[in-house]
This record gives C-alpha cells, structure tokens and sequence, in this order.
C-alpha cells in the first residue's frame, strides 16, 4: 500500500492491490485517514488494482483514442 499526503491539495491518495483490499477496510482507512485532516474538505482517494490484462487493456485504449481523433 502506498499512501501519498497531498492534504495540501485537498486529497490523500491510496493505491491498495488486490491482496491489500482484501485485508484492509476502506472505510475505517478512511476514517483513520481522515481523523488527521485539518480541513473538512478533505477527500480520500483510493487507487485499486484490478485483475484484467493491462498491456490488452492499454492496447484497446490506444486504438480506440487514434481511432476517435
């Protein structure tokens, strides 16, 4: 898991992967996560692996964004 502190910004950012969405529950992340934010505005974002090809998937987009433009 990474966490990245961008409450300057307004957002704290989590990248969790598959095994770790698993373990660890979003919501009390985010509770925790939250209890240290000065400002009420706030948000946690959460970045999730998935379980699909990314190369196929990356190759789908792309061809799909150079079709379109």
């Amino acid at each position: 898991m990474e966490i990245d502190d961008n409450r300057d910004k307004g957002y704290i950012a989590v990248w969790m992967t598959n095994e770790e969405q698993k373990l660890y529950d979003q919501s009390k992340l985010t509770s925790l996560l939250l209890n240290k934010a000065e400002s009420p505005k706030c948000k946690v974002v959460f970045f999730l692996s998935g379980s699909e090809d990314l190369c196929r998937n990356t190759e789908g987009l792309l061809l799909a964004n150079l079709k379109n433009a």
